[in-house]
């Protein structure tokens, strides 16, 4: 099945902020669900890293922490895509 051209990030679920001693440095964990027009919605737990540069750009790195059912690559870029967006909205912990 062709999931990459339509799988999309439904929401972010118990998102938590963990402790981290790096100020610039906000790590989470948060219960992903993903899903597609075509295809049920799947919950899978991830932990991401948003680290800010000293020129001030954000940048975000997204792991799964259990396996899933999309190709990686197209899932980890729309869940970077989602992040980013609740983080300019200040919608992070």
């Amino acid at each position: 099945m062709n999931y990459a051209s339509n799988m999309q990030v439904q929401e972010l679920l118990d998102i938590s902020r963990r402790d981290t001693p790096i100020s610039y440095r906000r790590s989470f964990t948060a219960i992903a669900v993903l899903g597609s027009n075509t295809t049920s919605h799947e919950k899978k737990k991830i932990e991401f890293v948003l680290e800010q540069s000293p020129l001030g750009s954000i940048s975000v790195r997204v792991k799964f922490l259990e396996e899933i059912d999309y190709p990686l690559v197209p899932a980890l870029s729309a869940l970077k895509e989602h992040i980013e967006h609740l983080d300019h909205q200040g919608l992070l912990p």
